[in-house]
């Protein structure tokens, strides 16, 4: 947009289009300078006998009234605005809260380089593909710790994935439920009645985890779940080297129970998803289709566009028009 005599224009590349009307400029000027020549070799009550066509004057007139038509065309299509009005922005009042496990189980290598890696990617494609309302962070391991409100910046989200890591947390263990609950907590401090709260986890849900995803769904707080991990499962392989015991001492093998996820998604009223699954899957499930009926579901905001004035710009032009409307007149005009 440019901004010059005084108004914005939305589509000033139209004035390019002036260029090849400047080369009409050229047979008005040579018809210029052979009648001038004219003039200072003949006597001037023989010229009109001597030159054929329109008299000078008159010919200059016509093809000034062409390039004004041609110039008030170019200025109309540039898009001429000389004010701006409030417009409505409608946006879907989807919310979602994410809660990640930073448990040492994402530290498996049962998926190449480990499960935690992984799983920070497919979070990044999730947060990178969320195009449509509110998205919340919360961490867990035994207590939750929310990273993000809901938020419509998910950029600020992708900026702080890489730093998830069990390191991170100040206590270790594993408590699905409590962090389903902070997440509620989250979705209703930002003024949603409703949404998902969508579960990465590397260690299966026990059945307290079930039964309050089953409670959160009758609220219409649905639980998906994204799993990482295999059912063959691997050691534990803390980032110093040492794999993980249990309390007895003995090595822990960390392998994930399918069934229990889909059960834990199927209270939630959710989805199952691997790492593996299409993002779009994942999207189209996250972001369900607007429609006139659940336009009560929006928020509405407003911002200011530009008037596009360009079309009273061509009532000169018809009238211009007008004048050249008889048959053969437009060929007279470019002689």
């Amino acid at each position: 947009m440019m901004d010059f005599l005084g108004l914005h224009w939305l589509r000033p590349e139209w004035f390019l289009a002036l260029l090849p009307i400047l080369l009409l400029l050229l047979p008005l000027t040579l018809q210029s300078w052979r009648d001038n020549a004219w003039r200072k070799a003949c006597d001037p009550h023989l010229l009109p006998h001597l030159l054929i066509g329109d008299s000078t004057r008159l010919a200059v007139i016509k093809k000034c009234m062409l390039l004004f038509g041609f110039l008030l065309a170019i200025m109309s299509l540039a898009g001429p605005c000389y004010k701006t009005s409030a417009a409505p922005i409608f946006q879907l009042n989807t919310a979602r809260v994410i809660v990640f496990d930073l448990s040492t189980a994402q530290w498996a290598k049962d998926i190449v380089p480990n499960r935690l890696t992984r799983a920070r990617f497919k979070l990044l494609d999730l947060l990178q593909n969320l195009q449509e309302g509110q998205t919340g962070l919360v961490v867990f391991t035994a207590q939750p710790f929310v990273v993000s409100p809901l938020t419509h910046d998910t950029q600020t989200l992708v900026n702080t994935v890489g730093e998830l890591s069990p390191e991170i947390m100040p206590v270790q263990g594993y408590q699905l439920s409590t962090a389903l609950l902070k997440a509620k907590t989250v979705l209703e401090k930002g003024g949603a009645h409703s949404g998902h709260i969508v579960v990465f986890t590397a260690q299966n849900p026990t059945p307290v985890d079930i039964n309050t995803a089953k409670a959160l769904a009758k609220q219409h707080f649905y639980t998906d779940v994204l799993y990482s991990g295999t059912a063959a499962g691997s050691t534990i392989t803390t980032p110093d080297g040492t794999l993980a015991k249990d309390e007895k001492g003995d090595i822990l093998i960390s392998r994930l129970d399918k069934t229990a996820l889909s059960n834990l998604a199927q209270a939630g009223h959710g989805h199952t998803w691997s790492l593996d699954t299409p993002m779009a899957t994942i999207i189209h499930s996250l972001n369900p289709q607007f429609t006139l009926n659940n336009a009560s579901k929006t928020r509405t905001a407003q911002t200011r566009i530009w008037m596009d004035n360009g079309y009273i710009w061509l009532w000169p032009l018809l009238i211009l028009v007008l004048c050249a409307f008889r048959r053969g007149r437009l060929e007279e005009l470019l002689k």
